[in-house]
């Protein structure tokens, strides 16, 4: 008999994207340009370095939808919207859970983040 031939691949950033539970092609966003104004050409490396740090969406969705609720309850006679702000937010995973918790994109104040390729994608989708 024939030994089985395994062949073994690497995943691909949009499979790495929907394992962490983000939308489809949240981290293609072209070519960027970093905070010293220098452009850079779409490529995968920065893409998984930035998918393999970020969180898993799954659980913190559930953690800021019952954690927004709990303080909408709290305040149920007022109109208060819970806030947030984001100390080194990678590729905006967890803003993402606390804007779709909250139903308010001005729920997130401010983001900050130290890595050239994430505040990229931060721009992206929040600017």
């Amino acid at each position: 008999a024939q030994p089985v031939q395994y062949r073994v691949r690497r995943l691909t950033p949009l499979e790495c994207t929907r394992l962490q539970g983000l939308p489809d092609h949240w981290v293609d966003i072209g070519d960027w340009i970093d905070s010293k104004g220098k452009k850079h050409k779409e490529a995968d490396a920065p893409k998984y370095k930035a998918l393999g740090n970020a969180i898993a969406l799954p659980f913190w969705k559930w953690l800021c939808k019952n954690i927004v609720n709990k303080i909408k309850e709290q305040n149920k006679d007022t109109e208060y919207t819970p806030t947030m702000a984001s100390l080194f937010a990678g590729i905006g995973g967890f803003d993402l859970c606390w804007i779709e918790a909250t139903e308010n994109k001005d729920s997130v104040l401010w983001v900050s983040e130290i890595e050239e390729f994430p505040i990229a994608v931060l721009k992206y989708h929040f600017s």
